[in-house]
């Protein structure tokens, strides 16, 4: 067997961004030693190596040796995704914990079985499982370095621990878990629907449940235009108009009678896409009557805008908060930008046809 001893600490140090001096301080080595290790003119004893190994949040095997266990690393991986997937507990918790023991520090195994034992836990009410899962969670905290996924986080470890501790039971430490780990309110979904079903609490989800809401809105909102970009891309114009119904009927749920609010001009450019997207089918009957409406409506907004939250449905007694785009000033200016270059080829007879109808209401009696 072949030790890439030398070559493994060499990088895992320049991935740590740390200079030999630097790395030979911790170590409470000279400088001339780890340039020895690194060059394979010497090898530590085994305790050092352990300590290497600790520094660096790996596996002793993994430092000493990682093209030998790589493929082994990997198949232990693909186990423990199999077992995630097929829900294949019975009996696997023996082999889950020597491959535990075996790669004590290696972040995505011990993530991978906290998460395993998450799952389990829940699903089978088990509290010891779920004090495993705290845990390892809390253990791959600390290896956080090591990770590669750019989808996974930190916070997202700490919404896992928080959610096995509302699983046991452990109500009050889920929730400040969660509050603790919550940047950009991440987690207020979470926090509000935990608030809104304990009786004493429900006085506190108001708050969360709005920001989670807003937040949802605008996400799928920017979803949805980006699928219709993609969908006008590919000419498939049905499913374009279908995604831009849907959002519609949406924010329609979420409009407060009577009253305006940051939708309305939102819903005005929906209304103006559909436009858009109906004259690229050749109806264009039906684009005027989308371009009419989408006028009308932000004609109304331009003249009492109001970009707070307030006068938004469910939002009631909630801290005002205030949205912002870069379309365009007005109503009619984001309307006016987006047909104008928005959609991919605007087509000439979209815009005459915009501005016949912006001229023929201004010039109605």
């Amino acid at each position: 067997m072949k030790s890439s001893f030398s070559e493994n600490i060499k990088a895992l140090r320049r991935e740590r961004r740390i200079t030999q001096e630097q790395f030979a301080e911790v170590m409470g080595v000279s400088a001339g030693a780890i340039y020895k290790w690194e060059q394979a003119i010497s090898t530590p004893d085994i305790e050092v190596i352990m300590e290497i190994a600790g520094f660096f949040g790996v596996s002793v095997d993994a430092l000493v040796g990682y093209r030998m266990c790589s493929n082994d690393r990997g198949r232990i991986l693909q186990e423990l995704k199999r077992i995630k997937l097929e829900k294949s507990y019975e009996g696997c918790w023996d082999e889950v914990e020597k491959w535990l023991r075996r790669y004590p520090n290696d972040f995505d195994i011990v993530y991978a079985g906290g998460v395993l034992y998450t799952l389990a836990g829940i699903e089978t009410g088990d509290r010891t499982q779920l004090l495993r899962s705290v845990d390892l969670l809390s253990h791959a905290c600390t290896l956080i370095a090591q990770n590669r996924d750019p989808k996974l986080s930190e916070t997202e470890l700490h919404r896992d621990i928080a959610i096995a501790y509302l699983a046991m039971g452990e109500w009050e430490k889920g929730i400040e878990q969660l509050k603790e780990n919550n940047p950009c309110g991440i987690h207020d979904d979470i926090i509000g629907q935990e608030l809104a079903t304990n009786p004493r609490r429900r006085a506190d989800a108001l708050p969360y449940l709005t920001s989670a809401l807003l937040r949802c809105t605008a996400s799928l909102y920017r979803t949805v235009i980006g699928f219709v970009n993609l969908f006008v891309s590919r000419k498939d114009y049905a499913s374009a108009i279908e995604i831009l119904s849907f959002m519609s009927r949406y924010l329609s749920g979420l409009k407060t009678e009577q009253r305006v609010s940051f939708l309305d001009k939102d819903h005005a450019l929906l209304l103006a896409l559909c436009g858009a997207v109906y004259q690229k089918m050749g109806e264009s009957g039906k684009a005027r009557e989308c371009l009419r409406k989408a006028r009308q409506i932000a004609v109304e907004f331009d003249a009492a805008p109001s970009y707070t939250s307030r006068n938004i449905r469910y939002c009631e007694n909630a801290e005002p908060s205030a949205a912002y785009d870069n379309i365009g000033r007005t109503a009619m200016d984001s309307i006016s930008n987006v047909l104008a270059g928005e959609l991919e080829d605007p087509e000439e007879s979209l815009l005459g046809l915009w501005e016949e109808i912006c001229h023929e209401t201004s010039a109605a009696p």
